[in-house]
């Protein structure tokens, strides 16, 4: 797993890059499919974070938002940032049919 270079994120999953456009606005993007990203935004002030799960983009070319989640504190943040991310990979692996993914499947 690749270390991550933020404060509050020690590792993300292999297939992700770690986009860090400041200390405020960073996000993870699926590398297989740069179209599904975490955004981690907190331009708006320090209580004032929120993390943007986007599985796409639709046909005008507008981010498929599935819930921002808002008016999180720094950390707290951070934390809900890593929760999307390796949902996300679990969920992605899953559907791809990835070993560590399936065993409670049985054939």
């Amino acid at each position: 797993m690749p270390e991550s270079e933020t404060e509050h994120i020690d590792y993300y999953p292999s297939g992700w890059t770690e986009h860090i456009h400041d200390d405020y606005y960073i996000e993870w993007v699926y590398d297989e499919d740069d179209t599904i990203l975490v955004r981690l935004d907190g331009t708006m002030g320090d209580d004032d974070y929120s993390v943007i799960p986007i599985t796409g983009i639709n046909t005008d070319g507008e981010e498929f938002v599935t819930r921002p989640i808002s008016k999180l504190q720094r950390r707290e943040a951070f934390d809900v940032a890593a929760t999307l991310i390796y949902g996300l990979n679990g969920a992605i692996g899953r559907v791809k049919n990835e070993a560590q993914f399936t065993g409670d499947q049985s054939d």
